[in-house]
């Protein structure tokens, strides 16, 4: 009796500890991890009326181990079975479906998505209304259901997956930005710095009566963008007065040229709010490393011009002392 496979799946047991382990007979490898699904708002202050909540859904899973089960059987069979083992951690036949709350009501229905590989997102489009008057925060679920695959076998190149079915409820926080609000965001501008990398700035306007004081602004910032670096202090903010807010940004190489919704939360001494800023991204932009190499250039430009300068220096010395 051969126990090497027993002890393997064994040793596999052990280490699932609480997770649900399948596995056919013949197996000859088997892998443990299972899709983390997580949910965030692209654009998380929304205004009354009508509008469309763009969510990020993401697999953060992945395989943790691949285990060899048995060596017995094809060599083809073993290697295709080592390869589909590793599909455990995707996301498969995804249907997602927004739950409102309060003031927000969802006007269309579930999102599918055929697959979520482990690291890569998906954007989910919902239409919503926001109710009149509404202000604040609001928590969503998403209610997300979904197969992965719990095992498969592979005979002859045939391959047998073996599916299980799972359910997620995901929250999403959406802030509502009331119309009473007496702070806004005139205008924002996206630009790259040579030293500094991506800069988002936006103009913070104080449109109400009152005088705010200690004012910081944290943007709320999702997939394609991240933002990096500390809160912006914006000090006292007097009624009728602007203030301009530079965030470092972050944006993923991937990102399509269109506008963008985000969100920036505004905490002064006197309270804190959220609002809507957009960001729009446009063909045309020189690319992170276009200007570095534009620099480049033109400091070998530069030492090319003092070079010259320095030989014909050189050359009318040696002239007068002729």
């Amino acid at each position: 009796m051969n126990l090497l496979p027993l002890g393997c799946v064994l040793l596999l047991l052990a280490s699932a500890q609480a997770e649900d382990i399948m596995f056919f007979a013949d197996d000859h490898y088997k892998s443990l991890g299972r899709p983390a699904l997580a949910a965030s708002s692209a654009n998380p202050a929304l205004l009354a009326g009508e509008g469309v909540l763009h969510i990020n859904l993401a697999n953060l899973g992945r395989p943790e181990e691949l285990m060899l089960i048995n060596q017995s059987g094809p060599a083809q069979d073993i290697r295709m079975e080592m390869k589909e083992e590793m599909k455990g951690s995707h996301a498969l036949a995804i249907d997602a479906a927004l739950i409102g709350s309060g003031p927000i009501l969802v006007t269309s229905g579930p999102e599918r998505i055929d697959d979520i590989a482990p690291g890569e997102k998906a954007m989910l489009d919902y239409n919503v209304s926001v109710m009149k008057n509404a202000s604040g925060w609001s928590k969503l679920v998403l209610d997300v259901s979904y197969q992965r695959q719990a095992d498969v076998s592979v005979n002859n190149g045939e391959v047998y997956p073996l599916y299980e079915a799972a359910r997620d409820n995901l929250s999403v926080d959406v802030f509502v930005a009331g119309k009473g609000e007496s702070l806004s965001i005139l205008g924002s501008a996206l630009s790259h710095n040579l030293f500094r990398g991506q800069r988002l700035r936006a103009a913070i306007s104080n449109d109400g009566p009152e005088d705010l004081h200690n004012c910081s602004a944290r943007l709320l910032a999702a997939p394609p963008f991240s933002a990096s670096g500390p809160e912006r202090a914006l000090g006292d903010l007097p009624a009728g007065s602007l203030a301009l807010a530079d965030f470092a940004l972050k944006i993923d190489g991937d990102a399509k040229q269109q506008d963008y919704q985000m969100g920036c939360q505004i905490c002064c001494q006197q309270r804190c709010t959220s609002l809507p800023l957009t960001v729009s991204l446009r063909p045309g932009r020189l690319d992170g490393w276009m200007l570095p190499a534009l620099a480049a250039l033109g400091l070998a430009g530069l030492m090319a011009l003092l070079l010259k300068r320095t030989h014909l220096l050189s050359r009318d010395k040696r002239r007068r002392r002729n």
